[in-house]
């Protein structure tokens, strides 16, 4: 079950922390600091603005990116999920990050093979598949 604590944010691209080129809204669900600077890490991601931007583009501004904590680190899995979806009635969830307590170290996971992989592992499936599975 997701806690979410709505903190809207609206990012420019002259933010230089985040490094978004372009403006957009999205909400980040976070409950303390740590929660949200791992919810920035994930939404500065280029592959996060890149849908971010897809998605304001498609829906003509009606529809934003929400990033949110899925669940907390544990003994069985040791990272924060994080989610990001859209904010329409659809919720459709486009990437599934996993990301390290400590080195906050961002990972990618794939629910469909059940595996984790680091973002340049991803990157360079994503390249070579080009329209499979990762996104």
């Amino acid at each position: 079950m997701f806690r979410k604590i709505q903190l809207v944010i609206t990012i420019v691209g002259s933010i230089g922390c985040i490094g978004f080129s372009n403006a957009f809204t999205q909400e980040l669900g976070a409950s303390t600091s740590k929660e949200k600077k791992i919810l920035s890490l994930v939404a500065a991601l280029p592959e996060v603005q890149k849908r971010a931007r897809e998605i304001r583009a498609l829906s003509r501004g009606n529809t934003q990116i929400t990033l949110m904590i899925s669940a907390n680190p544990d003994i069985y899995i040791p990272y924060y999920q994080v989610n990001v979806n859209d904010n329409a009635p659809t919720y459709n969830n486009y990437y599934q990050f996993a990301v390290d307590p400590k080195t906050f170290q961002i990972f990618y996971y794939d629910p469909v093979k059940n595996h984790q992989y680091s973002l340049a592992e991803w990157r360079k499936m994503k390249e070579k598949n080009n329209k499979g599975t990762f996104q």
